[in-house]
């Protein structure tokens, strides 16, 4: 039996990875050729140097097609591959009469079925990490390049306040490309709560290991024993403060949308957006992000009333046909969802929840014709 079940693990694997990589491959040969002239506009100063020459150029034109690819595809491909692998799976079981001989040996479906859904679980998790890593750092990269000029007043949103630990801490604008933060100001709180000093600057950057260096900064001191007590003043003073536990990569972003998962839910529990519309984007946006991953498990299981209905007659047209339409409904729904959400018309958080779990639903009726 586990060779049985390690039988369409592998199977259903190789076809997810072989789906993924060819669609990856037809993906970057279009934006290659539809976007060929953003390319020069992606060049940033952390990779001017490496522009020089044909191959300066090729590792250019890679690393833009690898963050289009992730920031715009990644998260619909890997759950469209789980779909047309675990169709691919049982459709050609069902086709070379396996699951026949299956079914006659005693076998339930389940106990091939199962192994596979497993395996699903697995790369939802994978999923999630790509999301919360490349797909992340990929989104951040385009906003910060989106930006016109980071000198510009950013008439799109107010300034982005985040809180964690004992500071408080606004930024203006930033760019992640040479890890740098514009406009910024932190409020240092003592135990009691009380501001003990406040620290303004232009420009911040920030190091690898996470130390925060303010150039020409201007200081305000106070001392929480006197509250009465003009604070001590200092302009034009370098500043090196260890603020790695505000998590300065996150925040290199500038946008709460693009925070991680934990310190966006952090932000919209501790913080008041500044309209009820900019609230409904962030839940939105943080909702979409963490339903994602398990995309891949539904998708392989709305793949499989579609892949044992076919047989010996090997009648493969129809069922695919069938599931074509079944994953463009579940994306006009979303879609829908998310649209209406976003209006106000309905609750953002559970919108993504309900769509999943509708076709959730709709898949197990399906099976119900199947001895599982």
């Amino acid at each position: 039996m586990r060779i049985l079940s390690r039988y369409f693990v592998a199977r259903f694997l190789g076809l997810f990875v072989t789906v993924l990589v060819a669609a990856v491959l037809i993906l970057a040969t279009i934006e290659l050729v539809l976007n060929l002239d953003d390319l020069s506009g992606f060049s940033t100063p952390a990779n001017v140097a490496d522009e020089a020459g044909p191959s300066g150029g090729l590792a250019l034109a890679l690393r833009f097609i690898a963050l289009r690819l992730s920031s715009y595809y990644l998260g619909d491909l890997l759950p469209i591959a789980a779909f047309v692998a675990a169709f691919a799976t049982f459709a050609w079981a069902g086709r070379v009469l396996e699951i026949v001989a299956i079914q006659a040996s005693g076998i339930r479906l389940v106990r091939i079925v199962a192994p596979v859904l497993g395996t699903a679980v697995l790369l939802s998790i994978v999923a999630a990490l790509l999301q919360e890593t490349v797909t992340l750092e990929a989104d951040r990269r385009f906003a910060s390049r989106d930006r016109a000029d980071r000198d510009q007043i950013d008439f799109r949103r107010s300034a982005f306040w985040y809180h964690k630990g004992p500071s408080i801490t606004n930024i203006r604008q930033a760019d992640p490309a040479t890890r740098s933060l514009y406009g910024v100001e932190v409020f240092e709180r003592g135990p009691d709560g009380s501001v003990v000093r406040v620290i303004r600057s232009e420009i911040v950057r920030i190091e690898p290991d996470g130390t925060w260096r303010f150039e020409e900064a201007t200081v305000w001191a106070f001392d929480p024993r006197s509250p009465d007590a003009r604070p001590r003043f200092y302009r034009g003073v370098s500043v090196a403060l260890d603020l790695a536990s505000l998590g300065g990569d996150t925040l290199l972003a500038a946008d709460p949308a693009l925070l991680d998962l934990p310190d966006l839910a952090d932000y919209l529990e501790s913080a008041e957006p500044a309209s009820p519309t900019n609230r409904r984007r962030l839940e939105g946006r943080f909702h979409d992000r963490l339903s994602r991953p398990p995309l891949v498990l539904l998708f392989t299981w709305m793949a499989l009333p579609f892949a044992l209905r076919v047989d010996g007659r090997g009648l493969i047209a129809r069922p695919a046909l069938a599931g074509v339409v079944a994953l463009a409904l579940f994306f006009l729904a979303r879609s829908a969802g998310t649209t209406l959400a976003r209006e106000g018309l309905i609750a953002t958080g559970p919108t993504p929840w309900l769509t999943i779990l509708a076709f959730a639903l709709a898949s197990g009726l399906g099976l119900r014709r199947r001895a599982l």
